[in-house]
């Protein structure tokens, strides 16, 4: 896997005490600095009224210019990715007399049906099984194929969600996030991702993929990130407030700290597009790393005619 984003359905970070640590999904968790809510934080109107008086207008603009650009380059080509891969397994694995699941792995490989038996492949197989791991070819693509799977797994949650999170983002794609993130705290059931968590996924895996993000700008409590990036400690990060060890999970918060100061935003579905909007705020000013973000991200950041220049398929390709 890439630096910085652990395994299939791994960690994201493994700098700080945090949700997503290395130490495993169920492994005891730090709450030190967290709160423990099942729903959203409480937020002290004040402190968010002066990140609001200082950078209103400029989320406002910023945060749905982000969405757009996820919406555009991240949602649609991770999605028509997934579906050219759907059809090329299909096609290779076929003939063969092997299929492709998408379910859990099973303890045998052999599935049975009307048509007689058939040797499986979970896309949830970190390693392709003899005799297509003999192939270059084949190992490079499966390989492409686990980094798309990381985009429908939250570390939290785990293998289980894949077909909800896919649901979702089939659904963004065809309507937009802003237009089709449904309630802050909706979900099926206390065991599925809220929207939020959906989204901070799909965020984090795509920034993971052009920078160790997750380790050196990611925290949880109030220890900042211990990685550096580019030789640099952070001169910005963002900061998990609230626990996620309960069940159901409450809709994640973050707010940015900077030297001498932390802005804090408003709880809901737009938290983490105008916590991200403002990192890279503070990052353009005083820090080479922002040039690590996608370039259409720095486009948003920087007023681009077009912020929405497709940067996601070469970002994606620089790894194959």
């Amino acid at each position: 896997p890439m630096p910085g984003t652990g395994g299939l359905y791994g960690s994201w970070n493994t700098a700080v005490p945090s949700p997503y640590s290395g130490r495993g999904l169920n492994a005891p968790q730090s709450t030190s600095g967290l709160a423990a809510a099942s729903g959203p934080p409480a937020v002290n109107e004040a402190e968010v009224q002066e990140t609001y008086a200082t950078f209103g207008e400029q989320l406002q603009q910023w945060a749905p210019a982000i969405a757009a650009a996820l919406d555009q380059e991240v949602i649609s080509q991770a999605l028509q990715q997934l579906e050219q891969s759907d059809q090329m397994w299909h096609q290779a694995l076929g003939p063969r007399g092997w299929r492709l699941s998408t379910e859990l792995p099973q303890t045998g490989r052999t599935a049975y049906g009307l048509g007689g038996s058939t040797q499986e492949i979970s896309v949830f197989e970190r390693n392709l099984p003899k005799p297509f791991c003999d192939d270059p070819q084949a190992n490079q693509l499966w390989q492409r194929r686990q980094q798309l799977e990381k985009f429908l797994v939250h570390p939290l949650y785990g293998p289980t969600v894949r077909q909800y999170v896919l649901e979702r983002l089939r659904d963004w794609r065809q309507r937009g996030i802003l237009n089709a993130t449904r309630h802050d705290t909706w979900r099926p059931n206390p065991n599925m991702p809220t929207d939020a968590h959906i989204l901070e996924n799909l965020i984090f895996q795509t920034l993971n993929l052009s920078m160790e993000f997750c380790d050196c700008f990611l925290a949880a409590g109030q220890a900042p990130p211990r990685v550096k990036h580019l030789g640099q400690a952070p001169s910005a990060f963002l900061r998990q407030t609230v626990d996620q060890t309960p069940t159901p999970k409450p809709v994640p918060h973050y707010e940015v700290v900077v030297l001498q100061k932390v802005w804090k935003l408003r709880p809901g579905n737009r938290n983490l597009l105008e916590a991200l909007a403002l990192l890279m705020h503070a990052l353009r000013k005083n820090s080479r790393s922002y040039n690590s973000f996608p370039q259409s991200l720095r486009n948003v950041m920087e007023g681009s005619a077009n912020p929405w220049l497709s940067s996601f398929q070469n970002l994606y390709n620089r790894f194959f």
